[in-house]
């Protein structure tokens, strides 16, 4: 049985209460549908890495400087780089999405070139764990070069296998994208077969390479895709308190308007902080679909860790068995959860089979109280001492 913690608990009990205490008045009728937080705004964003999606313009060209690879370097370390640009290309053409170019960097005047175009700048950083900086000012003021970049630097320990993976994961940054659970490719504990990062082993191996999913290719064509969206969705929902548990109910509509035909085939939620697979019951999904969840709950200090980008939140994703069970334009499909948790905001998005994704703000079960919730709970609670006194006064008359 899934137990909720103190701060929870009590705030459902006040809910309760108070609607105990002034039945029909319009006290409680006002606390409750606000707590209950019915929204259906939409975010402006896909999951992004801080302000990525103003790195770069749509459709862009973006130029990559790479340091010539040190003597201690595996064999491998410059095709390494190719195969990694290669990848993410491969991944974006299809919608018109950013296209990387590796400059010629052979001698030394073509690198003074190099530098004057530069949008980001690969660096090697021997036993030092990769990492990936935000767009800044740096390479402009203290490197020679002429723009701000995107500086990576990749570690070189390992074998060729390893820089192809370390690169394939920073570049995915580089281009905006922040760790994901839903991604296996970007994740903080990618290509490692446990809960922790990845070991020197799990990099090495001769397993094949992850390649951008299909999360990762939803998120590069919002933030730079060229081409028509051939699907758009909306999502109402809302959470009510039934006196056991707060039921969450999400109410994904996919628009049917001229150029849309594909489906939805994914409704995903990132979980608040805390928030575990235990902690709620998936209790409305349509046929042929499935709930999964991701887990976010990374044990810190593996090698993409601490790699510059944010943590990932746990997610829920809904995923339909075949197109064929997506929602499909016109449609409105139910999901359901169940909680002792109360609401706090958060962020779901959908996916096609086309990689369009749309994105709301919703509400999923919170470990605590948010404090625009607590603040709202104090006012009504004051409406109800100043409505118990009213009534009290005129009893005394």
């Amino acid at each position: 049985m899934i137990q909720p913690d103190r701060g929870s608990r009590a705030l459902a009990g006040l809910v309760a209460q108070v609607a105990k205490w002034i039945h029909g008045s319009i006290v409680p009728i006002a606390l409750l549908a606000a707590l209950a937080g019915f929204t259906a705004s939409q975010a402006f964003a896909w999951t992004k890495w801080d302000d990525a999606d103003k790195w770069w313009t749509k459709g862009g060209t973006l130029n990559v400087y790479v340091e010539d690879p040190p003597a201690g370097a595996p064999a491998g370390t410059s095709a390494a780089v190719d195969e990694a640009i290669k990848e993410w290309n491969d991944a974006q053409a299809p919608f018109g999405g950013l296209k990387l170019v590796r400059q010629d960097t052979s001698s030394d005047d073509k690198k003074k070139e190099a530098k004057k175009t530069a949008d980001i700048h690969i660096s090697w950083t021997g036993a030092t764990d990769s990492e990936t900086n935000k767009k800044d000012a740096v390479d402009k003021t203290s490197n020679g070069f002429t723009k701000e970049t995107v500086r990576v630097g990749i570690k070189t320990t390992g074998n060729s296998n390893a820089i192809t993976r370390r690169l394939k994961h920073e570049i995915g940054h580089a281009e905006g994208l922040d760790h994901d659970a839903r991604s296996a490719l970007m994740r903080e504990n990618a290509y490692s077969k446990t809960n922790a990062g990845p070991t020197l082993a799990d990099l090495n191996s001769a397993d094949p390479f992850i390649s951008p999913t299909d999360d990762d290719k939803a998120g590069k064509k919002s933030m730079w895709g060229t081409t028509k969206k051939l699907s758009e969705s909306e999502d109402a929902s809302g959470a009510v308190f039934n006196g056991t548990n707060w039921v969450y109910d999400y109410n994904v509509h996919a628009l049917d308007l001229p150029g849309l035909t594909d489906p939805v085939t994914e409704f995903s939620i990132q979980l608040l902080s805390g928030i575990g697979l235990g902690d709620f019951s998936v209790t409305g999904i349509p046929t042929g679909w499935h709930s999964v969840f991701f887990d976010g709950n990374i044990i810190p200090g593996g090698e993409f860790s601490d790699d510059g980008a944010d943590p990932s939140p746990s997610v829920l994703s809904f995923l339909a068995d075949l197109p064929s069970f997506g929602i499909q334009p016109g449609q409105t499909f139910n999901f359901e959860l169940a909680s002792p948790f109360a609401p706090g905001n958060t962020r779901a998005f959908t996916n096609s089979p086309s990689f369009d994704s749309d994105e709301f703000i919703i509400q999923a079960p919170s470990r605590a109280p948010e404090p625009s919730t607590l603040a709202l709970l104090a006012s009504a609670l004051a409406g109800l001492v100043t409505t118990w006194r009213v009534r009290q006064s005129a009893v005394t008359i």
